[in-house]
C-alpha cells in the first residue's frame, strides 16, 4: 500500500520563505519527517511525494528515502491542481489501496489499524474522522447505517444548524477507482468535491472514528499547540498504543433533561446546567469522554434511528457552543419486553448491551483500547453503576435525572461517589485519575 503525501503548501502564515510548509520544524525535525517515521513504524514504506513550492528542499532532504527506511518517489506539480488533482497525475503509480496524507498535518495514528478497518469495510475507501472543539468552522461528515458516510458538510455552516461533531481529519485510505471521480485538467479537492461526488453516486465510503491525535500546523499558534501537546504527553495518551482510562457518561438525566415522553426530536434536547462545562473539563484534561446510553424507544417504535442520530447531532451542537465534545457515543436500541403497538420485533431482545449489562463499555474498550479497570462511569441510575461494576470500572451517581430511583433493584451495587451534579462528578473523577 503506497502512501501519497501532499507536500505543496507554501507556509505563508508560518512566515516561511526558504522552505515549504511540510518542512517547518516541529520539536527538532520537519513535520514531514514525523509523518514518514509514523508510516514506517506501521509498516508503510513506499511513498509518493507530490511536491510543489520549493520542491527541491524536500527532494534534497529526503532523497530516495533509504536513510529513513523508506522508498520515496518525488513528483513535481507542473501547476497547482488541488489536493485531488495532484493525485490524478500519479494515477498510474497507484494500482491498489493507497493512503493520502497532508504534509502540514501532524498525526499519531495507528495506520495499520486504520488500514485493517478500511480493508474490512470495503467500498471505495475510508476517512479518518474525530470530534473537535470547533465543529462550526470544520468540514464535517454525517453518517448512516453505523459508520457509512451519508454526506459531507463543508464549512462554513449556517448559524443555528444542528450538526454532528464528526470532523473530516483529511486522512484517507482509498481504492484506485476513487481517482476516477477526479476531474481532469482543473483544480479539485478531496474533501469538498471528489469524496462528496463518490457518496452522491451511491458508492460507499466509511468513517473511521478514532481518539488518536491529528492536528494541522498551518499557523504559529497551531504549531505551538502541537508542540505543547507532544511535550505534555497528551499525544501519547491519546495513542492506540497506550491503554487509557475513559470517563463514560450516561445521557438522559445526566447530560440533558429527561422529560416525560422522552427526547425524540432535536428541539427536545436541553442540556442540564453545567453539563457542557463538565465535558469541556474532560476534553481539556485529555481524557476520553464517551456517552453510553440505553435508547429503548427505538425498539418500542417511538423513535427511528435516523431521528435518534438527529438528537445526538443536537447534543453535539449544544456542547459545541461551549467548546465541548463527546469522543464517541454508544447506544443500545433494544428492549426485552413486548407490548408496544409500533414496536420493532427484531429489536425486542434480551441483548448484551443494554445497561446494567456492560456490552457498550466493552465495545468502547475494544474500539479505542481502553483500560476499563481504571475507567469511571457517571450516571443517574444504579443500572449505570451496575454496568460499570460488571465491566470492572467504578461509578459515580449524580443526583440529577432519576437520582438513583432504581436503587432497590440493585442492592449489590454501591456508588464509589455520590455527586450533586455532573460538574462535581467530573471534578472528583479527574482528581482520581490524576
Amino acid at each position: 500500500m503506497k502512501v501519497v503525501i501532499l507536500c505543496g503548501g507554501m507556509g505563508t502564515r508560518l512566515g516561511l520563505t526558504d522552505r515549504p510548509k511540510p518542512m517547518v520544524d516541529l520539536n527538532g525535525k520537519p513535520v514531514l519527517q514525523h509523518l514518514v517515521e509514523l508510516c514506517v513504524r506501521h509498516g508503510f514504506c513506499d511513498f509518493v511525494f507530490l511536491n510543489g513550492h520549493l520542491a527541491e528542499v524536500i527532494e534534497q532532504f529526503f532523497g530516495d528515502g533509504s536513510s529513513f527506511g523508506a522508498r520515496i518517489t518525488h513528483v513535481r506539480e507542473e501547476a497547482p491542481l488541488g489536493t485531488a488533482g495532484a493525485v490524478l497525475a500519479v494515477r498510474g503509480l497507484l494500482k491498489q489501496s493507497f493512503i493520502v496524507l497532508y504534509g502540514d498535518i501532524y498525526s499519531d495514528i495507528d495506520l495499520s489499524h486504520f488500514a485493517d478497518f478500511a480493508r474490512t469495510k470495503g467500498g471505495l475507501g475510508s476517512v479518518f474522522v474525530h470530534p473537535n472543539d470547533h465543529p462550526q468552522d470544520s468540514d464535517l461528515v454525517e453518517l448512516t447505517d453505523g459508520d457509512r458516510i451519508q454526506r459531507f458538510l463543508p464549512k462554513p455552516h449556517q448559524g443555528g444548524a444542528v450538526l454532528p461533531n464528526l470532523v473530516s481529519g483529511a486522512i484517507y485510505i482509498l481504492e484506485p477507482e476513487a481517482i476516477d471521480f477526479v476531474p481532469a485538467g482543473v483544480a479539485s479537492d478531496w474533501g469538498r468535491e471528489v469524496l462528496p461526488a463518490i457518496v452522491d453516486s451511491g458508492y460507499p465510503l466509511f468513517a473511521y472514528l478514532s481518539l488518536e491525535y491529528s492536528k494541522d500546523i498551518g499557523t504559529p499558534g497551531r504549531l505551538k499547540k502541537v508542540e505543547n501537546d507532544i511535550q505534555s504527553g497528551r499525544v501519547a495518551r491519546m495513542s492506540r498504543r497506550t491503554k487509557k482510562p475513559a470517563i463514560f457518561i450516561d445521557r438522559d438525566g445526566v447530560l440533558n433533561l429527561d422529560p416525560q415522553g422522552g427526547v425524540h426530536r432535536p428541539e427536545d434536547l436541553h442540556l442540564i446546567r453545567g453539563a457542557a462545562e463538565a465535558i469541556a473539563m474532560i476534553n481539556k484534561a485529555g481524557r476520553p469522554a464517551i456517552c453510553v446510553t440505553n435508547q429503548p424507544d427505538v425498539a418500542k417504535g417511538l423513535l427511528t434511528e435516523a431521528n435518534l442520530r438527529r438528537v445526538f447531532a443536537a447534543l453535539d451542537t449544544r456542547l459545541a457552543e461551549f467548546g465541548a465534545y463527546l469522543d464517541d457515543v454508544f447506544y443500545c436500541p433494544h428492549h426485552p419486553e413486548l407490548g408496544w403497538p409500533g414496536e420493532i420485533e427484531a429489536l425486542k431482545i434480551d441483548c448484551d448491551c443494554r445497561k446494567p449489562k456492560p456490552g457498550m463499555l466493552l465495545a468502547a474498550a475494544k474500539k479505542h483500547h481502553l483500560a476499563l479497570e481504571d475507567s469511571w462511569m457517571i450516571g443517574d441510575r444504579y443500572c449505570d453503576l451496575a454496568a460499570a461494576q460488571a465491566a470492572g470500572s467504578r461509578g459515580v451517581l449524580v443526583l440529577t435525572g432519576e437520582a438513583g430511583a432504581d436503587q432497590l433493584k440493585y442492592t449489590d451495587t454501591t456508588p464509589d461517589f455520590i455527586a450533586a451534579s455532573i460538574v462535581e462528578a467530573v471534578v472528583f473523577v479527574l482528581d482520581q485519575l490524576e
